[in-house]
């Protein structure tokens, strides 16, 4: 199609909307990587004897975590090797936009 008279506008129309969504995504990934970073989750679990948990805390606890704080999540952006296992403070990097991975403190403490 020649780049002429409405095709270009509706070309140039595209681009621009296509770019302020973009930048949009950003900003919000921003606020979200700052509350992120400034959370600390204290995860509750049953403990068993020398400081085994029974289960463990995973992607998808962490990420449930941070909804019930308004942050909205995928667990798969959740950088989560392997559960956490043990008692301690650990810090868990998320994916929120491409070169944006804040870290959110996580503390699996006894529960009761």
């Amino acid at each position: 199609m020649p780049a002429a008279g409405g095709a270009f506008r509706a070309w140039q129309h595209d681009i621009a909307s296509r770019e302020e969504k973009r930048q949009r995504e950003r900003e919000d990934a921003e606020i979200a990587a700052t509350r992120i970073g400034s959370t600390t989750l204290t995860m509750g679990v049953k403990v068993g004897e020398g400081g085994k948990l029974y289960g463990s805390i995973t992607a998808k606890d962490i990420a449930d975590a941070l909804a019930r704080r308004g942050i909205t999540v995928d667990r798969h952006k959740v950088e989560l090797p392997d559960p956490l296992k043990s008692l301690g403070t650990y810090k868990v990097a998320v994916k929120v936009y491409p070169g944006m991975t804040p870290e959110v403190t996580v503390v699996v403490e006894p529960k009761g």
